[in-house]
Protein backbone atom coordinates (compact mmCIF):
# COMPACT_ATOMS: atom_id res chain seq x y z
CA UNK A 1 0.00 0.00 0.00
CA UNK A 2 0.97 3.46 -0.68
CA UNK A 3 2.13 5.79 2.06
CA UNK A 4 -0.86 8.61 0.77
CA UNK A 5 -4.00 8.41 1.85
CA UNK A 6 -6.61 6.07 0.91
CA UNK A 7 -10.13 8.03 0.06
CA UNK A 8 -13.15 6.64 0.20
CA UNK A 9 -14.67 7.58 -3.53
CA UNK A 10 -17.09 10.71 -2.69
CA UNK A 11 -15.62 12.68 -5.64
CA UNK A 12 -16.62 15.85 -3.49
CA UNK A 13 -19.41 14.62 -1.88
CA UNK A 14 -20.72 13.50 1.75
CA UNK A 15 -19.62 9.76 2.07
CA UNK A 16 -21.89 7.35 1.13
CA UNK A 17 -21.91 3.45 2.21
CA UNK A 18 -21.34 1.03 -0.54
CA UNK A 19 -24.35 -1.07 -1.94
CA UNK A 20 -24.78 -4.11 0.02
CA UNK A 21 -28.02 -6.79 -0.61
CA UNK A 22 -27.04 -8.17 2.69
CA UNK A 23 -27.06 -4.83 4.81
CA UNK A 24 -29.93 -2.57 6.18
CA UNK A 25 -27.92 0.83 6.75
CA UNK A 26 -29.88 3.61 7.97
CA UNK A 27 -29.39 7.34 8.29
CA UNK A 28 -29.13 8.95 11.70
CA UNK A 29 -28.15 11.98 13.29
CA UNK A 30 -27.07 11.94 16.91
CA UNK A 31 -26.31 14.94 19.26
CA UNK A 32 -23.58 15.49 21.44
CA UNK A 33 -21.19 18.02 22.76
CA UNK A 34 -18.09 16.43 22.15
CA UNK A 35 -18.62 17.46 18.35
CA UNK A 36 -17.77 20.73 17.32
CA UNK A 37 -20.87 20.42 15.19
CA UNK A 38 -23.06 19.54 17.99
CA UNK A 39 -23.98 16.39 16.17
CA UNK A 40 -22.81 13.30 14.10
CA UNK A 41 -24.65 12.53 11.26
CA UNK A 42 -24.51 8.67 10.36
CA UNK A 43 -24.91 5.54 8.24
CA UNK A 44 -25.59 3.01 10.43
CA UNK A 45 -26.38 -0.44 10.31
CA UNK A 46 -26.40 -3.61 13.59
CA UNK A 47 -23.31 -6.26 13.27
CA UNK A 48 -23.35 -8.95 16.61
CA UNK A 49 -24.73 -6.56 18.64
CA UNK A 50 -22.93 -3.45 17.82
CA UNK A 51 -23.42 -0.34 15.46
CA UNK A 52 -21.12 0.03 12.84
CA UNK A 53 -20.98 3.64 12.00
CA UNK A 54 -19.58 6.36 9.24
CA UNK A 55 -19.88 9.79 9.57
CA UNK A 56 -21.45 11.38 6.10
CA UNK A 57 -19.64 14.53 6.56
CA UNK A 58 -15.98 13.39 6.62
CA UNK A 59 -15.75 9.43 6.84
CA UNK A 60 -14.89 9.11 10.25
CA UNK A 61 -15.91 4.89 11.45
CA UNK A 62 -16.65 4.50 14.69
CA UNK A 63 -13.64 2.12 15.33
CA UNK A 64 -15.40 0.82 18.87
CA UNK A 65 -18.46 -0.64 17.23
CA UNK A 66 -16.13 -3.04 14.65
CA UNK A 67 -13.35 -4.02 17.31
CA UNK A 68 -16.51 -5.63 19.71
CA UNK A 69 -18.12 -6.91 17.01
CA UNK A 70 -15.20 -8.61 16.59
CA UNK A 71 -15.79 -10.08 20.34
CA UNK A 72 -13.17 -8.26 21.40
CA UNK A 73 -13.27 -5.45 24.49
CA UNK A 74 -13.68 -1.80 24.61
CA UNK A 75 -10.34 -1.41 26.80
CA UNK A 76 -8.14 -3.11 24.09
CA UNK A 77 -8.72 -0.69 21.98
CA UNK A 78 -6.16 1.77 24.15
CA UNK A 79 -3.26 -0.71 23.22
CA UNK A 80 -3.66 -0.65 19.60
CA UNK A 81 -3.49 3.23 19.85
CA UNK A 82 -0.61 2.50 22.72
CA UNK A 83 1.52 0.46 19.90
CA UNK A 84 0.97 3.19 17.39
CA UNK A 85 1.33 6.46 18.83
CA UNK A 86 1.23 8.60 15.44
CA UNK A 87 -2.62 7.99 15.43
CA UNK A 88 -3.46 9.56 18.61
CA UNK A 89 -3.59 12.99 17.05
CA UNK A 90 -6.01 11.49 14.52
CA UNK A 91 -8.65 9.90 16.60
CA UNK A 92 -11.74 11.32 18.57
CA UNK A 93 -12.85 9.93 21.67
CA UNK A 94 -16.50 10.57 22.55
CA UNK A 95 -17.98 9.69 25.67
CA UNK A 96 -20.60 10.98 27.34
CA UNK A 97 -24.34 11.47 25.92
CA UNK A 98 -25.51 8.88 23.49
CA UNK A 99 -23.82 5.65 24.00
CA UNK A 100 -24.33 4.28 20.61
CA UNK A 101 -22.14 6.78 19.42
CA UNK A 102 -19.24 6.94 22.47
CA UNK A 103 -16.05 5.20 21.59
CA UNK A 104 -12.82 5.64 18.98
CA UNK A 105 -13.74 7.32 16.01
CA UNK A 106 -10.69 7.19 13.14
CA UNK A 107 -10.33 8.06 9.91
CA UNK A 108 -11.52 6.10 7.44
CA UNK A 109 -8.01 5.44 5.46
CA UNK A 110 -6.87 4.64 9.10
CA UNK A 111 -10.00 2.21 10.02
CA UNK A 112 -9.43 0.73 6.97
CA UNK A 113 -6.06 -0.45 7.41
CA UNK A 114 -6.95 -1.45 10.41
CA UNK A 115 -9.77 -3.47 9.59
CA UNK A 116 -7.22 -5.36 7.20
CA UNK A 117 -5.21 -6.47 9.71
CA UNK A 118 -7.81 -7.96 11.88
CA UNK A 119 -11.46 -7.53 10.89
CA UNK A 120 -10.46 -10.72 7.94
CA UNK A 121 -13.59 -12.88 10.49
CA UNK A 122 -16.35 -9.70 9.58
CA UNK A 123 -14.68 -8.57 6.51
CA UNK A 124 -17.89 -9.08 4.26
CA UNK A 125 -20.17 -7.52 7.09
CA UNK A 126 -17.92 -4.54 6.31
CA UNK A 127 -18.99 -4.18 2.42
CA UNK A 128 -20.84 -0.98 3.51
CA UNK A 129 -18.05 0.67 4.90
CA UNK A 130 -14.90 -0.31 2.53
CA UNK A 131 -16.81 -1.77 -0.53
CA UNK A 132 -16.61 -5.88 -2.21
CA UNK A 133 -13.04 -4.74 -3.76
CA UNK A 134 -11.34 -3.93 -0.14
CA UNK A 135 -13.79 -6.66 2.01
CA UNK A 136 -12.95 -9.81 -0.33
CA UNK A 137 -9.05 -10.12 -1.04
CA UNK A 138 -6.91 -12.42 1.03
CA UNK A 139 -5.89 -10.73 4.10
CA UNK A 140 -2.30 -11.28 2.59
CA UNK A 141 -2.52 -9.07 -0.12
CA UNK A 142 -2.81 -6.48 2.16
CA UNK A 143 0.13 -6.64 3.83
CA UNK A 144 1.87 -3.44 4.41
Amino acid sequence: MSSGLLLHPTNGKPYTPFPSPDHHVTKARYITSNDPRGYIPVYEYPLNGQWIMLDMDDGYILWTGIWKALGNSKADIVKIIDSQPDLASQLRRVRGGYLKIQGTWMPYDIALRLARRVAWPIRYDLVPLFGYVHCSHPLAQFSE
